[in-house]
């Protein structure tokens, strides 16, 4: 059965000639180049070819203009990546990793054909998008829409199972085929993407299923797959619908259309290709009075949505599994710190080193501080909060006294002594970050720190002549190889 998504009738597929530039090309590299700012690593990802971000910025100005060449004569092709299987909390994935040229063309076509067609997905679709659209702006919007709508309140909650590598060559190129036009040198670039190369010992195989997870472009093919289904969801009334990725929440105070909303991700699944996946398939509500219950629909007073627990009761709180990932962030952090730990003799200096790792994690950890801020922007649980804080502080306590979490620490060391040193707290950054404060400002937070990092690592006499270090610099100081990236 063909899947049927097309554009409407004012606007036009795109081609090459519609989306490409020069000036979109250098943009591409500029984001790129960018990324070693926050986290170097990232820098020193290698394929096969083993170049690193810093082997192409050596000579950045004729590799980018032979780049444009390539593509503006139509003759830029891709090559073969390289696999790499890691480990994320228990769970395995393959990423794959294609060379620095790929990496910025595949980022181009990204971030433009994001823009070209972002009128056309759905408002539902949250994720992989130009603007306004984020997980922060699905979030706040499902908080209202929960805190608002009267009881009983039907949900129907789904996760397509094993996404990225589950996707169907030929229902995605159908897809394509109705946003890009066929015979384009754009459609011969994404199908080579979409039948993707890896090179396996000597030999090189084309993937005949699944997106290359990892590279920029895979996220434009992650919500062109699934716009179908939005184009349906948003035909049904009465039924509130967010996409997330593959991640999907639909509900209404109707029980009937809630049904429907079901029913219509099954069939949508099923023509796509693709499987819920059994843990997140969930039809549950919020009864108008406790002891309702439902033959199709689980009575329940909570439920997690993207790493947020929503409550009955209007209320929203962090789901158990993400606290503690905040309280791993800063056990980690102290225990990358242990030689220092063992060097300071004196509880009140190990409290105080403490502290300051404490407020590195909050304030500068590029990481750290986007998990963090993003649960203080919605959670409104003060008891969860301040339970968060009790646990830093003792956590704080038990490092310098070395003798675990016990509450007869803080008659060594108050509660208001350890605000007095710097301890952060969850609460009053909540507040900072709802009253506006905080935002925007952790560019220019991070950007301050790192000259600051610099500054103490150059000799006294050097400070005041050493500008910038480019990026060129960065591949002297290479002493191994390093095979590191992030996904889309």
């Amino acid at each position: 059965m063909k899947i049927h998504c097309p554009l409407p009738a004012s606007h036009r597929k795109a081609t090459f000639d519609r989306i490409y530039s020069e000036l979109a090309l250098h943009q591409a590299v500029i984001r790129v180049y960018s990324k070693p700012l926050f986290t170097w690593r990232k820098a020193l990802g290698r394929s096969h070819d083993e170049r690193t971000l810093y082997d192409f910025a050596a000579d950045s100005l004729r590799n980018v203009s032979r780049l444009h060449q390539r593509l503006a004569q139509r003759q830029f092709s891709y090559r073969p990546g390289i696999e790499l299987k890691f480990n994320t909390n228990g769970k395995e994935r393959t990423l794959y990793l294609y060379p620095w040229e790929e990496r910025i063309v595949d980022l181009l076509l990204y971030r433009e054909l994001t823009k070209y067609f972002h009128s056309v997905y759905e408002p539902s679709c949250y994720a992989y998008r130009m603007g306004s659209h984020g997980v922060d702006s699905c979030q706040h919007r499902v908080e209202a829409l929960v805190r608002q709508m009267p009881r009983p309140l039907y949900f129907v909650k789904r996760d397509v199972a094993d996404y990225f590598p589950t996707i169907n060559h030929e229902r995605l190129l159908e897809l394509l085929a109705q946003w890009i036009e066929p015979d384009d040198f754009l459609f011969k670039l994404l199908r080579q993407r979409i039948e993707f190369e890896v090179v396996h010992g000597e030999e090189v195989v084309t993937h005949r299923q699944g997106i290359a997870f990892g590279t920029a472009i895979a996220c434009f093919f992650a919500n062109l797959y699934l716009t179908p289904l939005d184009r349906r969801m948003s035909r049904l009334a009465g039924v509130k619908y967010f996409r997330y990725a593959d991640d999907l929440l639909a509900f209404s105070n109707n029980r009937e259309s809630a049904l429907r909303a079901g029913e219509v991700m099954g069939e949508a699944f099923e023509e796509l290709r693709v499987a819920s996946k059994p843990k997140a398939h969930r039809d549950f509500f919020f009864g108008r009075t406790a002891g309702h219950t439902d033959g199709a629909f689980e009575a329940c007073d909570r439920f997690q949505h993207l790493g947020l627990e929503f409550r009955s009761d209007g209320s929203v709180g962090m789901a158990r599994e993400k606290g503690r990932k905040i309280r791993n962030l800063f056990r980690f952090a102290f225990r990358r710190k242990q030689k220092r730990f063992r060097k300071t003799r004196q509880p009140m200096a190990r409290a105080q080193l403490a502290v300051d790792i404490a407020r590195d994690v909050v304030e500068n950890g590029f990481r750290s501080v986007a998990i963090i801020d993003y649960y203080l922007k919605h959670v409104n649980d003060e008891a969860q909060l301040r339970e968060l804080d009790r646990w830093l502080a003792e956590e704080i306590l038990a490092v310098a006294f070395q003798n675990g979490h016990k509450k007869g620490n803080f008659r060594k060391l108050p509660f208001r002594r350890l605000r007095a040193m710097g301890l952060p707290s969850f609460r009053h950054r909540r507040r900072l970050l709802r009253h506006g404060h905080l935002e925007s400002s952790f560019f220019q937070m991070r950007t301050e720190n790192l000259i600051a990092q610099q500054q103490r690592r150059l000799p006294s006499a050097r400070r005041e002549t050493a500008g910038t270090d480019s990026l060129q610099t960065g591949k002297h100081r290479q002493t191994k190889l390093v095979r590191e990236s992030a996904p889309c």
